[in-house]
């Protein structure tokens, strides 16, 4: 939901007001006019299931309680995607023409300068080798293929870092826990314990233990065998914790279930699984590295991972054999905030699946990717930077540099040194992500370079950490996809495997899949819905599969009931199995553009394929 300036003085203004007011009240409080007034609210209720602001007969405006809870969570960051899509334009191509990329997206060759360069220096903050190159009004991204695939770590960030999860709003989704309660509970707990985990393994802890006790005061167990605790710290957190939720639920929960609690702090298997432990190691690995073949996400570089996955899959297939499943009330904000690492998460589920014989839920699917989620913030968390030191001043100054840098937490930094600016050599410079010296040094390099006076100062550590945290975003390529021939308005399909089959057999008609590529997307979509809550559906395949890249939409002029949600757009997507970031960034886009259900319910009704893509690029 996109809120301007203004409008946000509206609701600011009903909010403090305990009557209602009228547009001639309101257009005097902000110098517009009644008509502008009533533009707004008109704009702000569109943009909604339930109309944000109601009028009273002769009294004016006031705010609708039922959706004043949700309002107050909504961030209203206005975004453009234009820049987005222009750099998946220029990303996809070996190069693209300065003059044609202005028509194709209606703006000045002034305005495609101006987006250039500030997409430049966006990317240069993380990457000066990956900025936007033109050379004879051909616009390229140089590097290899590998190169280019660093753009997706930057996309992969700017979503984790733009988004973050919270407990509180499913405080009563437990009927016997409070939910706020244990989050305090837990947290206090550990910050006196000193044992650090991420917000992502916190929330998906505290997760786990909420269902523990939920299970553990209806009298429901699952654990038969006496535990063995051998990692003493591990033991110690379990009991001492055990016994604040005793003490605080006033519940009791029986030794045989301590290795649940045990098994979060210790990634260790304590129980006799029906699963051998080595043949389940091996299972996480090749999932591992088919994720990396698939998604270039190499989540090895998080040394705790396969532990973790280890010690989680094994109670999954236990819990599966027993057909006892975990609920988790954050499936829904997972899926909306983090669309990518959530696939990554029914590619999991579907190969564990497949290899171990068992069945789960999407409740299941999204503990999957709280796993993921911590993972990739540790990695973020502690990434490994190379940085050359260029100093004249010997050992002892070279030992003062390397304990200050010791101490930015964040990264592990790997430094080597250059004696002399005459040492320096392109072998030397290869692959480092700093170069900090106290010399003026004439380099013709995209390594970033760091002056400093003699000595660090805590202003330069925080320079240099500043150097390697900021990310840019990584661009869209919806529009690249959208094709006219696979554009079918208004179509009379009344289900979900109805409209898959028809978008699946144009797609094969018109030579961008094989005829069985129908089969693999009903094989998604039977693992997990792909329908988002906001009339919309994006069915795909678990891989890429298609001989071409597309995606093939139909609309309905009433909806279709898609796994309990309404759905009026469906967008197919059909992805060739080159490697590319292209699925990542068409995923993204499109839920960027499609969260609104407003703009949802419009697209859905426009008959003309032009009138499609401009709204689609609406800002």
């Amino acid at each position: 939901m996109q809120i301007s300036q203004r409008q946000e003085q509206i609701i600011e203004k009903l909010s403090f007001s305990n009557l209602p007011l009228t547009a001639q009240v309101l257009s005097k409080e902000l110098g517009v006019s009644t008509k502008t007034i009533r533009n707004d609210i008109q704009q702000l209720n569109g943009q909604t299931e339930q109309a944000v602001i109601l009028s009273k007969a002769g009294a004016g405006f006031y705010l609708n309680p039922e959706t004043l809870s949700s309002l107050d969570r909504e961030k209203t960051i206005d975004q453009s995607n234009l820049h987005f899509e222009l750099l998946g334009q220029i990303i996809d191509q070996d190069s693209c023409d300065f003059y044609e990329l202005a028509d194709d997206f209606f703006i000045s060759e002034s305005a495609l300068n101006r987006i250039i360069k500030e997409l430049n220096d966006l990317i240069s903050r993380q990457d000066q080798s990956l900025i936007i190159q033109r050379k004879n009004n051909q616009l390229f991204i140089a590097g290899e293929e590998a190169d280019k695939r660093r753009v997706f770590t930057l996309f992969l960030n700017q979503e984790i870092e733009a988004n973050k999860l919270s407990l509180e709003k499913y405080s009563n989704y437990f009927g016997q826990i409070d939910l706020a309660k244990l989050s305090q509970l837990v947290i206090r707990f550990h910050q006196q314990e000193n044992f650090f985990i991420n917000d992502f393994s916190t929330i998906s802890f505290i997760l786990h233990v909420a269902v523990l006790l939920e299970r553990v005061s209806k009298a429901s167990f699952l654990n038969t065998v006496k535990p063995v605790m051998k990692d003493q710290e591990s033991r110690l957190l379990t009991l001492k914790l055990a016994a604040l939720l005793e003490e605080n639920f006033q519940v009791g929960i029986p030794e045989e279930e301590l290795p649940y609690i045990y098994r979060l702090y210790s990634g260790v298997i304590v129980s006799n699984e029906s699963l051998e432990e080595l043949q389940l190691k091996d299972v996480i690995e090749e999932l591992l590295d088919s994720i990396m073949g698939i998604f270039y996400l190499d989540f090895t570089q998080d040394e705790k991972i396969v532990d973790y996955l280890l010690t989680h899959v094994s109670a999954l297939y236990k819990r599966a054999i027993s057909h006892q499943y975990l609920t988790n009330p954050l499936l829904e904000e997972i899926k909306s905030k983090f669309p990518f690492v959530y696939n990554v998460s029914v590619y999991a589920s579907a190969f564990l699946q497949r290899t171990l014989h068992i069945q789960f839920p999407e409740d299941e699917i999204a503990y999957l990717s709280l796993h993921f989620l911590s993972a990739l913030e540790n990695i973020r968390r502690k990434m490994k930077k190379q940085v050359l030191l260029v100093s004249p001043y010997g050992v002892g100054n070279q030992r003062i540099v390397r304990a200050y840098l010791d101490r930015i937490k964040d990264f592990e930094i790997e430094l080597s040194v250059a004696k002399s600016v005459f040492d320096i050599n392109d072998e030397l410079i290869k692959n480092k992500d700093l170069i900090l010296t106290t010399e003026a040094l004439q380099l013709e390099t995209t390594v970033p370079i760091y002056h400093y006076h003699s000595f660090l100062t805590e202003q330069d550590l925080n320079e240099i950490t500043q150097i390697f945290v900021e990310d840019s975003q990584v661009p869209s390529v919806l529009t690249r996809f959208l094709k006219e021939e696979l554009f079918f308005p208004h179509e009379a399909q009344k289900t979900p495997e109805e409209a898959i089959r028809f978008l699946c057999q144009q797609l094969f008609e018109k030579e961008y899949c094989e005829a069985d590529y129908v089969e693999k997307v009903l094989e998604r979509e039977s693992l997990s819905s792909t329908a988002f809550g906001n009339y919309y559906a994006i069915p795909h395949a678990i891989k890429r599969e298609a001989k071409k890249n597309a995606v093939a939409i139909c609309s309905f002029e009433k909806p279709i009931q898609w796994q309990g949600k309404k759905v009026k757009l469906v967008l197919l997507l059909a992805l060739k199995g080159e490697r590319d970031n292209s699925f990542e960034q068409l995923f993204e886009e499109l839920v960027m553009i499609l969260n609104e259900p407003a703009r949802v319910k419009r697209l859905a009704k426009q008959t003309s394929f032009e009138k499609f893509l401009a709204i689609c690029q609406e800002k």
